[in-house]
């Protein structure tokens, strides 16, 4: 899990209708590194490497460079280029980039200047995905994903499929159109499946950004279902830790400091 970076969510929790006192107090007693002052959120952005000696898939790409726009609408910038340096892993290793969803900040390392940040690699979405930010006008696709597209580098996959190296994309609309999440065998990552950690406990609660609300409830549940068959955790883009759901009850894994300085890199 790379944590490409932590900012205060620019809006109050008011985004997440039907929340209240029961939510608040078991995020703070399960997921307190989601916990800002004052009733604030803390958004994690997180970003997965899966290695092994077939090669190097990155899950998501963060929120990117100073300058850019996740950067300008967070207030702070992404760190995975010196993450992945530290990780030991090189962009030119990178041999797949799977985006669980075309939002700025799921995408925002994946080009360098007007080139694929990695240039090996092959980018994977859904066709639901790319229809829907191709429909019409869509400036991240144009700054973060033609440039994948006019290098040859996108692939476009429709529904379940399997990658390779025990890597299988799983659909999960509804936040998007076209949104999936990615079953590996230490955890399924989750993307924005679910945007808050109380989501896991409550799958009906909804997040106001979702473009599908009754389809997007439908599909946390299928993934929460999912999870806990394969007996692994929930690993999403901005809780603060994974999110252990295999059993009765839904626990945070990992550390349970809170703030922007604690959003440790860490092995699941």
């Amino acid at each position: 899990m790379l944590c490409d970076g932590v900012a205060v969510f620019p809006e109050d929790i008011e985004v997440l209708p039907g929340w209240g006192p029961e939510q608040d107090e078991w995020t703070r007693r399960v997921m307190p590194g989601n916990v800002a002052a004052n009733g604030g959120w803390w958004l994690h952005f997180h970003s997965y490497l899966l290695t092994d000696e077939r090669g190097a898939t990155l899950v998501d790409t963060g929120i990117g460079p100073a300058g850019g726009a996740a950067a300008e609408w967070l207030g702070t910038a992404g760190r995975l280029p010196s993450l992945l340096e530290q990780a030991g892993v090189s962009a030119t290793e990178i041999d797949t980039v799977i985006l669980t969803h075309v939002h700025l900040d799921h995408t925002g390392w994946n080009t360098d200047g007007v080139a694929p940040r990695f240039p090996q690699a092959t980018y994977v979405v859904q066709q639901a995905e790319f229809d829907h930010v191709t429909a019409g006008p869509n400036p991240t696709y144009e700054r973060q994903l033609r440039p994948i597209v006019e290098t040859g580098r996108l692939r476009i996959v429709d529904g379940k499929t399997r990658l390779g190296k025990g890597i299988e994309v799983v659909p999960a609309p509804g936040h998007t159109p076209g949104h999936q999440v990615v079953v590996t065998p230490r955890a399924v990552l989750g993307g924005d499946v679910l945007v808050h950690p109380a989501q896991a406990q409550w799958p009906e609660l909804l997040y106001v950004y979702e473009r599908e609300p009754e389809v997007a409830i439908a599909s946390r549940r299928e993934v929460l279902e999912l999870a806990k068959a394969l007996g692994v955790p929930i690993a999403a883009a901005h809780p603060h830790t994974p999110l252990d759901v295999t059993s009765y009850g839904v626990k945070g894994r990992g550390t349970a400091g809170t703030g922007r300085g604690l959003c440790p890199s860490q092995r699941i």
